[in-house]
């Protein structure tokens, strides 16, 4: 199917993480494969257009552009819908349509209070002492506690959904303690299964693994070797998968869980598995084994828009332009865009384990640009110690921007909550917004819901920031109001986000 672009139209859709190269224009040339080339981030079978055009299909397709044509070629049929206005007009009418949301979101507590996740900090090191140390310094710091996620390392091997006693001798001891600072607890677990061992044993016998078009036990590799996968369009072994988290709940308390790895990677399109579908397509059978945990994350989703999932963008770099800080706003922006609007922006400062290993340099100052550009969005979560790793100045820099975050918690709180119910965004694309006023290729500023626009410095040693504001009347942090129009606005470090409100 072709679509000849019209004059000043622009697409966003299909690949979260192909975000920062979006919108597509006329003079754009790309080429991606929903179904095999991308291994990270959310993605959903739609393009929406900044004219009120729509491309839906039920399965996952290619798209090539070039010379102002977009030609889409997939197994299944196209619907192309037409005279939605603007993209917000577009993204509405297809949501609706397509992927309706709900009525149900994730527990509130997710956009009320910052995320601490363990991965960071303490990458497979998931002890008792390891845990408990970086919650207590947490607390010392005077940061306010939230969802606490102990990532991977805490079992014994995958596929045993038990605590390694070596580790955590006394699991509920652990639970309990983040309890008392605070806390909700989460783990990481994932599909993989170690490829040996009576666990290995069991789930071969019971056919509950995923095998090869030869029907022998698939292995995979991954970023830690070489595993089997449960097949998640079996309902018993989705039952086995569910007992197990279920146990890990009422016997230790813990309260949700960080649902890893289920990438288009870890299946083929001609594995022989329980009900017969595509790669992609078992991302989500994996989603909706997660969905019914209040407290859940997933870093891979396929075709989940408008369902209760917390969405996190793949691990980005510790690093101003290389897929680092310079992504966040537009792959924030395109996972709202596919339906997933329980936005997680990965760790401040980037979640590469490697970026932060012993000997890395650690820029100071990206750290809290990058603090400032995730505190006016849906979700705020920090992984290594910002008090051990940062200077004290910035240390206190990073610290205000989760102040500023929990100045506006109520009002992020409240946008999640009428998202459930209407749809829409929380973080949303300038033009989404404003149509008609030229805002389709800034990348650089954002708004939360349609109140608060945030503009935050994203370049190294740069302390002036060229904002454009909407047609209105926009109120500053300082109070200065300022009609619509562009403005170079002094924004130092020590200055925090720059942000406005719109009063009419």
């Amino acid at each position: 199917m072709e679509i000849i672009m019209r004059e000043n139209e622009y697409w966003w859709g299909g690949a979260v993480c192909e975000g920062h190269n979006m919108p597509y224009g006329r003079e754009s040339k790309a080429f991606f494969d929903l179904n095999g080339s991308f291994e990270n981030d959310q993605f959903a079978p739609v393009f929406l257009s900044s004219l009120g055009r729509y491309v839906w299909s039920e399965r996952p397709f290619t798209v090539k552009i070039e010379n102002g044509k977009m030609d889409f070629c997939g197994a299944g049929d196209f619907v192309v819908s037409d005279g939605h206005e603007n993209l917000k007009g577009a993204y509405m009418a297809a949501m609706k349509k397509h992927f309706p949301f709900t009525g149900k979101m994730p527990d509130r507590l997710f956009f009320k209070m910052p995320q601490y996740n363990t991965w960071i900090e303490l990458g497979t090191e998931q002890t008792t002492e390891n845990i408990l140390s970086y919650a207590k310094s947490i607390v010392d710091s005077g940061m306010p506690p939230g969802v606490f996620m102990i990532d991977g390392g805490w079992q014994e091997d995958y596929g045993y959904f038990d605590f390694n006693r070596r580790k955590v001798p006394d699991p509920k001891y652990l639970t309990d303690s983040l309890h008392n600072m605070g806390f909700k607890v989460m783990l990481w677990v994932s599909p993989i299964v170690a490829s040996a061992g009576a666990r290995f044993k069991e789930l071969r016998s019971k056919g509950f693994l995923v095998n090869d078009s030869e029907g022998s036990i698939a292995v995979r590799s991954w970023w830690s070797g070489y595993s089997a996968v449960l097949d998640f369009t079996n309902p018993e072994a989705v039952d086995w998968f569910h007992s197990k988290l279920d146990r890990l709940m009422d016997i230790y308390g813990i309260d949700g869980f960080k649902f890893d790895a289920g990438d288009r990677g870890f299946y083929r399109d001609d594995d022989m598995i329980y009900k017969p579908m595509l790669a992609r397509e078992h991302t989500g059978a994996f989603n909706d084994a997660g969905e019914r945990y209040s407290f859940n994350e997933f870093r891979a989703a396929y075709k989940r828009g408008g369902r209760p999932i917390v969405a996190r963008l793949h691990d980005k770099y510790h690093s101003w332009n290389d897929r680092g800080l310079n992504t966040l706003i537009p792959h924030t922006i395109l996972q709202g865009l596919c339906g997933y609007a329980y936005c997680c922006p990965d760790m401040v400062g980037g979640g590469i384990l490697d970026c932060f290993a012993k000997g890395a340099a650690l820029d100071g100052e990206l750290f809290v640009r990058w603090a400032q550009t995730n505190a006016l969005m849906g979700m705020m979560q920090l992984s290594v110690s910002s008090k051990r790793v940062l200077k004290p100045e910035n240390f206190a820099l990073a610290t205000d921007a989760v102040k500023l975050r929990m100045k506006y918690s109520d009002y992020i709180t409240e946008l999640a909550e009428k998202a459930a119910l209407s749809g829409e965004p929380i973080v949303r694309h300038m033009a989404y917004e404003f149509p008609g006023e030229g805002f389709e290729t800034v990348n650089d500023q954002f708004m939360l819901g349609g109140r608060i626009l945030a503009a935050p410095v994203l370049e190294k040693g740069k302390s002036i920031k060229n904002v454009r504001l909407p047609k209105g009347q926009w109120k500053a942090k300082d109070g200065k109001l300022y009609s619509g129009g562009s403005y170079k606005i002094p924004s130092p470090l020590e200055d925090g986000v720059l942000y406005f409100e719109k009063i009419k």
